[in-house]
């Protein structure tokens, strides 16, 4: 890297004063470096590329088209590298570990402002690299060691991940208060045949949460098709209370006037929120640190909460 650092530097540097000062001569001074070291460089440059890069007949030198568009490439090259080079300076410098975490936008916007702020301002020595992406994209992105851990629903797709419940969570049906459907819970799957005739808008089934919500409509025979998916959870609530149709989703915190949210009760439908990591992957003090810090944010005591596998 500092090799090819150093030579991409050295072009741009030479093709630069080229183009600035007009000649090879005016180049060499300005660079403190002979005339015959700038034009072998360029010419060396030339002949691996196959185009000219300077037109050598015209008066003042000019770069060719080739050549302009080169030394662009090069500029960005080198900032390029001198970003990665800052990166790797502040990893060794000021960053005794790192951790990546695989989670979706919605998950995120729940747990990360508290979970972490507290990590980060706990073990600020630590780097936290977030990737949210759909539930389903995190847990593989897991399994294919591409991070560290996941955080979302557990899904009956989980392999060889070792995981901890956070938590249990509960869902609602979120309905217009427009729509002639009003119960204080929703204690029979067949009751809910009075919203069928309804749009419906779903998880996108790259969710986790996509899959374990059309699973029980599945299960119950209540088959409709959504008129939309997404992978918002925010989103499809902000869809229902603007009275575009009904949903499924985890019971939220708060809801506008317009929305009513009836609980499912939980012997109906549930979903575990999960810490998992590959069983392949033995626990860095990171992982560890990170642990410690979700358990005092969930209010779980170390003591008694499980370590799960599932193969």
């Amino acid at each position: 890297m500092i090799t090819m650092a150093f030579s991409t530097t050295r072009l741009a540097e030479i093709l630069t004063a080229v183009k600035n000062l007009g000649s090879i001569t005016a180049a060499s001074q300005h660079l403190f470096v002979s005339q015959p070291y700038i034009s072998r460089t360029i010419k060396e440059a030339e002949q691996q590329l196959g185009i000219l890069l300077i037109d050598r007949t015209t008066k003042p030198t000019r770069l060719t088209y080739a050549g302009t568009e080169y030394l662009t490439g090069l500029q960005k090259i080198q900032q390029q590298l001198s970003d990665l080079d800052q990166t790797m300076h502040e990893l060794a410098q000021s960053k005794s570990g790192h951790l990546s975490i695989a989670l979706s936008e919605s998950m995120a916007a729940q747990i990360l402002p508290d979970l972490g702020s507290q990590f980060l301002q706990e073990y600020p020595q630590y780097h936290l690299d977030i990737h949210e992406m759909p539930s389903l994209a995190a847990e593989k992105a897991v399994t294919d060691n591409q991070s560290d851990i996941y955080i979302g629903p557990k899904s009956a797709h989980h392999s060889a991940f070792f995981y901890r419940i956070m938590r249990n969570q509960v869902f609602s049906v979120l309905v217009p208060t427009t729509y002639p459907f009003s119960l204080s819970q929703v204690t029979n799957p067949q009751q809910l045949t009075a919203l069928l005739h309804q749009p419906f808008i779903g998880c996108n089934l790259q969710m986790v949460l996509g899959e374990i919500t059309r699973r029980f409509m599945a299960d119950h025979h209540l088959f409709l098709q959504p008129i939309l998916t997404l992978n918002s959870l925010s989103t499809i609530q902000q869809l229902v209370e603007r009275g575009c149709g009904w949903t499924i989703l985890p019971t939220p915190v708060a809801t506008a006037p317009t929305v009513r949210a009836i609980p499912l009760d939980p012997h109906l439908l549930t979903y575990q929120l999960i810490m998992a990591h590959r069983t392949s992957k033995e626990n860095t003090p990171e992982m560890t640190a990170f642990l410690r810090v979700a358990q005092h944010v969930f209010d779980i005591d170390p003591a008694t909460q499980i370590k799960h596998r599932d193969d």
